[in-house]
């Protein structure tokens, strides 16, 4: 075989191993298109379309069941089987002494801006996540309980973890990753909360957006929520 013959089979082998790459990233982002379809299409069609307004303990019940459902999916099945990624990849890795430190820390300036937009929107004639108090004690333990869980959890794997992770190779940016992030999250609580509610629910998911950029783990920002979820869920209804 002379050179020439040569340098065209190492070309044409060259060549046809960058196109089986070229497949698999293709086919790898597909993946990640398609679990984020399915997601948040879940999401949105059990809080947007169908959970009634004025949801009774049962509506909410069945609405949590889905989410869990798909919860279950998504980290028992899709990322390891079909994505055949680990859970770090969504921002569940090795718990860090530090995260703790930052969840507090970062609770205690949400709580100053809630405060701050609070007024501001009160100001305006619109209500507050403070407003929602007495709809919240109408529910039932089992449902409260449920609700601290999926805020706590569900809420981070998905908003934070997968949602930005996989946005980020899907667009190359983790700008629109992040604004998407807050974007969803902001408006998937919009029926259920009202837009006064939703604009201070705003504030709080621009909090957990940064603080998941910065630590790259959604263990801190469930410090965050989780602290935010069990005064709104569990202690506060039992004090009015």
């Amino acid at each position: 075989m002379d050179v020439s013959s040569k340098t065209e089979k190492t070309f044409t082998e060259q060549s046809g191993q960058n196109g089986k790459s070229t497949d698999t990233r293709l086919s790898k982002k597909w993946t990640y298109a398609v679990g984020l379809s399915i997601v948040f299409g879940v999401e949105f069609v059990l809080r947007d379309f169908l959970l009634p307004e004025n949801a009774n303990n049962v509506s909410i019940g069945l609405a949590l069941v889905g989410e869990w459902a798909t919860l279950s999916f998504l980290v028992f099945l899709w990322i390891p089987k079909v994505e055949k990624k680990d859970m770090a990849s969504i921002g569940l890795g090795k718990f860090k002494r530090r995260h703790p430190g930052w969840g507090v820390l970062v609770y205690v300036l949400v709580l100053v801006a809630s405060f701050i937009s609070s007024l501001v929107l009160e100001s305006a004639g619109l209500p507050s996540l403070r407003s929602l108090q007495p709809m919240i004690k109408g529910y039932g333990f089992a449902t409260l309980f449920g609700l601290f869980l999926t805020g706590t959890f569900l809420e981070e794997v998905f908003y934070r973890g997968y949602l930005i992770e996989r946005m980020t190779i899907l667009t190359r940016h983790r700008w629109i990753a992040a604004f998407v992030s807050w974007l969803f999250f902001t408006l998937v609580h919009l029926k259920f909360f009202g837009l006064g509610p939703t604009i201070d629910t705003s504030v709080i998911s621009a909090a957990l957006i940064l603080l998941y950029l910065k630590e790259k783990s959604i263990w801190p920002c469930i410090v965050v929520h989780g602290i935010n979820d069990a005064l709104a869920f569990l202690i506060f209804p039992l004090l009015i």
